[in-house]
């Protein structure tokens, strides 16, 4: 025992060959050190989006009413979709992630209450985990090769300033659960691989159903698995062609089950997300594709600008005779073809291409058209590829082969400093763009000079200034907009109509634009009826033509706009409401309080046609018989606003008691507001 003792500070074995190898417990602590790297890089590169709020469509998985409900939730999250949002151009249902729902409502279970900070981290979590599972993924898989390579490879892929989006974005936390769930899988097949224990083939299949029900684009793992056997294990084809075919299987049931149970749905798309959808020629969707997978290599060598959103026109139609198109081929093709001529060799590079090219396939809008045509979030699995082939070239430019057990000292300070120097932008860039993303405001005013030729971009930042607009106090007070920001609001609105002229809604947009905060009904005119014309069942617009006609006094106008709703929608209450409002105004009271009575037959607990038959009759000169109405509609619902009303009147009429009584109502109605 004595003379052991020597061994358990180095503890060094040699296998037959007489190499050196270190012991089992000294390799655990060195991946107990390396875990410890990742976990700091981690927040290194993203701690600083701890700081901040929501941003693009966070709302379809977090700060709304089915997550605040926690675990009770979790029979909703799984028989419903994932989206499933009301708009003005109908209802948008679609898709089935309740994997990535439940952590949210998980959170909220805990800490009952919306913190975007704490989602936020949570994320550099996952990031961390993902990282870390990759890191022991290509040490298994590299295991002939020294571990600087993996972790070299692990550092550069966390860095990348493409993933921004995906870790910055709560929304896309989908996309790390798929990954993290694809790699779990792979894991479990190199295990099953190097034991020959069928059991691990079961866990890799459940981790996969689990990552699918995150998001699809676990997909592509499919086709990875069996590169990844055939690579780098001595499995025999017919031993893991069994194992694809069951993945195959699973897939088509994960994809096709959840239509067994949901209610029917369908996911609203447009011109401006991609002209694709809409175009069907071959020769452009081949063309278009082809620009498309250029960008992704762009973005991998040159990750700058990265922007919220690209859509129509970043990515022009073309053909594939356009010049981009056929760099593109050229470059695509040359890959595929060294992948393939290098396949039977079973060399790294091969099968780093071949990655890269399986997930980016599924983007390429060829096979399908993607929302946004192209898209960060699109390259996330795929960049794996890249940085292999990456770090392998800094590897090369040394001289100094990957899988050499030793590297001398000077080659590996050379290695290191090249990758630092990488680094080194790489992290400046994911730091900056962590705070591009700290809310909507931010990240639209800084991404959209890079977004002049994105007709929906131009849009959102517009509709976010318009919806904000109408929250501010100072305006929905005094009824006031700053004129610079009305500016802007309009100039991005006109831009996004010079790109795409027939998007009906943004035209509508622009008219509510000139009516409400421009008081500009003549030029509300123009654009609302350009969109009625498009579209003639679009009725926001048809209201808003409505109020447009109401404001210059063409109140026949206006009532025709307003029954024409009714006609096609009798349960648009909103219509029936104008429509009174209308009458008021020609001076016919009694067909104003006739059209809110009828809405209060079918609606009786409803508080708005008590305030408006109060305001008609108020106007007349009838104070006593207004205010009984006004109380009538407190009755059922508490404001702030009914209450400050009535104590106003009632102070007019010297009943002072009848007034404070309503003044410490209202006091209550400022307390219960949210």
């Amino acid at each position: 025992m004595n003379k052991q003792a020597p061994l358990k500070k180095r503890e060094v074995k040699t296998n037959k060959s007489g190499n050196t190898l270190i012991s089992r417990h000294s390799s655990r602590k060195a991946n107990w050190y390396f875990v410890l790297f990742f976990f700091i890089w981690a927040y290194v590169l993203y701690g600083n989006t701890i700081l901040n709020k929501y941003a693009i469509d966070d709302e379809f998985v977090t700060n709304n009413e089915m997550i605040r409900k926690g675990i009770s939730a979790i029979p909703g999250i799984f028989t419903t979709h994932y989206i499933n949002s009301k708009g003005n151009v109908g209802d948008n249902v679609a898709d089935y992630r309740p994997v990535v729902k439940l952590t949210y409502a998980l959170e909220y279970q805990i800490y009952q209450e919306d913190k975007p900070g704490r989602s936020h981290a949570m994320n550099v979590l996952i990031y961390f985990f993902l990282s870390t599972l990759l890191f022991f993924v290509l040490k298994r898989m590299l295991k002939n090769y020294n571990i600087l390579f993996p972790f070299l490879i692990t550092v550069v892929f966390m860095a990348h300033p493409v993933h921004t989006e995906v870790v910055a974005s709560l929304k896309n936390r989908d996309e790390m659960l798929a990954f993290l769930c694809g790699l779990g899988a792979l894991h479990f097949l190199l295990k099953y691989a190097d034991t020959r224990k069928l059991w691990y083939i079961l866990p890799a299949l459940v981790v996969f159903v689990v990552g699918y029900l995150s998001k699809s684009s676990i997909l592509p793992f499919v086709l990875v698995y069996p590169l990844a056997l055939y690579f780098f294990t001595d499995l025999k084809p017919k031993q893991y062609l069994p194992i694809f075919a069951a993945f195959v299987v699973l897939a088509i049931i994960s994809q096709v089950g959840p239509n067994w149970f949901l209610p029917g749905g369908e996911r609203l798309t447009s011109m401006i997300e991609n002209p694709l959808l809409v175009e069907k020629g071959f020769l452009f969707r081949m063309g278009t594709s082809l620009v498309s997978l250029l960008f992704y290599l762009k973005i991998l060598i040159y990750p700058h600008p990265l922007l919220f959103y690209y859509g129509y026109d970043m990515i022009p139609m073309t053909t594939p005779t356009n010049i981009w198109a056929i760099v593109s081929f050229l470059l695509y093709a040359g890959m595929l073809l060294y992948a393939l001529f290098r396949f039977r060799e079973k060399q790294l590079i091969s099968f780093a291409i071949l990655w890269y090219l399986v997930f980016i396939a599924m983007y390429s809008n060829f096979i399908f058209p993607m929302v946004g045509i192209v898209g960060e979030r699109f390259v996330f699995a795929g960049s794996l590829g890249f940085c292999i082939v990456l770090v392998w070239a800094v590897f090369k430019i040394f001289n100094t082969e990957p899988n050499s057990l030793t590297i001398e000292f000077d080659a590996r300070a050379k290695i290191i400093v090249v990758i630092v120097l990488i680094l080194i932008p790489y992290t400046a860039l994911t730091v900056t763009r962590n705070r591009e993303w700290r809310n909507l405001l931010t990240l639209y005013s800084r991404d959209i000079p890079y977004l002049e030729n994105s007709a929906k971009a131009n849009t959102q930042y517009a509709g976010y200034l318009m919806r904000t607009t109408y929250q501010d106090p100072n305006f929905r007070q005094h009824g006031k907009i700053n004129q610079m920001k009305l500016d802007v609001i309009k100039k991005h609105f006109l831009r996004s109509l010079e790109i795409y002229p027939d998007n009906y809604q943004t035209m509508n947009d622009l008219g509510t634009v000139y009516l409400f905060f421009g008081k500009d009904p003549d030029s509300a005119l123009i654009f609302l009826k350009r969109a009625l014309n498009l579209n003639p069942e679009l009725e926001p617009a048809w209201i808003n033509l409505g109020m447009a006609y109401r404001e210059i006094k063409k109140y026949d106008s206006a009532a025709w706009c307003y029954s024409t709703i009714i006609r096609k929608n009798p349960q648009q209450i909103r219509a029936y409401f104008a429509l009174a409002n209308v009458y008021n105004d020609m001076g016919e009271i009694q067909k104003a309080i006739n059209m809110n009575l009828d809405v209060l037959r079918k609606n009786p607990k409803m508080d708005i046609p008590y305030v408006n038959i109060g305001n008609y009759i108020l106007q007349a000169g009838d104070t006593a018989v207004a205010i009984q109405y006004y109380e009538e509609a407190i009755n059922l619902r508490v404001t702030y606003e009914g209450c400050l009303h009535l104590m106003n009147l009632y102070k007019s009429q010297g009943d002072m008691e009848k007034s404070g009584y309503y003044q410490q109502k209202a006091s209550g109605a400022i307390k219960d507001q949210p």
